[in-house]
């Protein structure tokens, strides 16, 4: 059985990130626990190396989300890359489509 610390960006990208259904499945419950309400669908929307996990969230009530997934262990860097990403997902949306944006930052809590 092989291991990855989750916190390092590239294991979870490749655990969480890929395009199949058991990463999706997977990323689904995770969102469902953490956003505490229970994700329908969900599409990674920058699949490859980019460090962030960008996707496309829609919930059982039929309402949508776009999201941002940051993972560091830097806690001030992680803070500024949060507001940075929240605004450039904002940004992305067309305006006749808007939805919330939300953005998750995982920090291993060892600095």
């Amino acid at each position: 059985m092989r291991s990855a610390n989750l916190l390092n960006f590239f294991a979870f990208k490749y655990v969480f990130g890929e395009d199949c259904k058991e990463a999706n499945d997977a990323l689904k419950s995770l969102l469902t626990v953490f956003l505490e309400r229970k994700v329908a669908n969900v599409h990674v929307t920058n699949v490859g190396v980019d460090p962030i996990l960008e996707a496309f969230v829609e919930f059982d009530d039929n309402t949508k989300m776009k999201l941002a997934i940051l993972i560091d262990q830097n806690i001030i860097k992680l803070h500024r890359l949060s507001e940075y990403y929240l605004m450039r997902l904002f940004g992305s949306q067309e305006e006749y489509d808007l939805n919330p944006c939300q953005v998750i930052a995982f920090y291993d809590g060892k600095e």
